[in-house]
């Protein structure tokens, strides 16, 4: 089985080690744009698992027809704004029954695989990144820090949820099965998480204030970003009341999914989490060394809001439900990083079309979201 990785960052470079390693006898592959900067062997350090082990690749390649020709599982692991892009890479070379997943497999992406893949090929969604993982150097060696039990995978064509998953589980990743792509495309992870927080660190401030320190993103949670979490995550089981025609129990409120129920748990919760520990705000230094600014090139702010939060916001309109709080957080977002999305309350701004929300495919009415779950 032909095995393709879409993305040599942190996870896609790990899941390509780990398969590689798991199961030898698959032809592994990553398509990357920086191919020169990868040595043969690749190292693995398994912190979980107390080992560690080098990897050679069958194929690193920034030519998508050498990295994807002929593949039968992709990975795609990249920031959502960049799915879309890969999926043209890619469509013309993978095999003609092709299972083309995206971890985690929010931002949109179900709206769009149709215009490059044929009835034949198959979407596939994680709701969460399998394990955390951190590169040590680049393209050389990398960190597989911490795995889940397991990933909840769902597939767009239900008919075929039992064979994407025995492929996933044949490149040694464990899985349990969602009924629907809705609830991968509506999980609450980052999109939540990590505005909350986001919001709470920078919100108090405009776009060019100076920090004194960097500071860490999950250390020092405070109360705030907790209230402003469980408000959003109240919100989307509301959504999610309101959707009637698909079953969504298999998306878990962030309160159960961190048995934190209130604001108090969920603060102490998030500062304990121990793969938490090393992460810091998206700051980067200013030119004079005085301090810190805001790095809204980072992926808390390209993907977790346009690819994110507002994605979960926008189906609200579909089902008549309100989100007061995650208005409240799209909209400061809006007005700090410049961008047209709210017009007199409303989510119909002209630069919404550089996000991934439905309306932007044309998608007006709800039987025509749920359409495509």
């Amino acid at each position: 089985m032909k095995v393709c990785i879409v993305g040599g960052g942190h996870i896609g470079t790990t899941l390509a080690c780990y398969v590689k390693h798991t199961n030898p006898a698959l032809h592994v592959s990553i398509f990357t744009r920086s191919p020169e900067r990868f040595l043969k062997k690749i190292r693995l350090n398994d912190w979980e698992g107390q080992e560690a082990y080098e990897v050679s690749l069958d194929s690193i390649s920034s030519d998508p027809a050498v990295a994807s020709g002929g593949a039968e599982v992709v990975f795609i692991a990249l920031p959502h704004f960049a799915v879309e892009k890969a999926f043209q890479d890619i469509a013309p070379y993978v095999s003609e029954r092709a299972f083309v997943g995206v971890i985690p497999g929010g931002g949109g992406c179900e709206f769009y695989f149709g215009k490059y893949f044929s009835q034949k090929q198959t979407l596939f969604g994680f709701q969460r990144v399998p394990f955390t993982a951190k590169l040590e150097i680049y393209g050389q060696e990398t960190n597989l820090k911490s795995w889940k039990e397991y990933s909840v995978v769902g597939t767009q064509k239900r008919e075929r949820i039992d064979e994407a998953c025995g492929m996933i589980e044949m490149c040694g990743l464990k899985t349990g099965k969602a009924d629907n792509y809705l609830s991968i495309a509506l999980t609450p992870t980052n999109p939540l998480l990590h505005t909350a927080r986001t919001y709470e660190i920078f919100g108090k401030y405009d776009r060019f204030h100076i920090f004194k320190e960097k500071c860490k993103f999950y250390v020092g949670w405070t109360d705030e970003a907790s209230r402003t979490l469980l408000s959003m995550d109240a919100e989307l089981r509301e959504l999610l009341s309101a959707i009637t025609e698909i079953d969504t129990s298999a998306i878990r409120p962030l309160a159960e999914h961190y048995e934190a129920p209130t604001i108090n748990l969920m603060t102490r919760k998030i500062n304990s989490i121990a793969t938490f520990q090393s992460v810091y705000a998206p700051l980067r230094a200013v030119e004079n060394g005085t301090g810190f600014a805001a790095d809204t090139d980072s992926r808390m702010f390209t993907e977790d809001f346009p690819w994110g939060l507002l994605i979960i916001r926008s189906y609200c309109d579909f089902f008549g439900t309100r989100a007061p709080m995650m208005d409240k957080v799209l909209k400061w977002y809006a007005d700090y990083m410049g961008v047209n999305w709210f017009v007199d309350g409303k989510l119909c701004g002209t630069d919404l079309k550089n996000t991934g929300i439905p309306q932007h495919y044309g998608i007006t009415t709800r039987h025509q979201l749920l359409s495509y779950y």
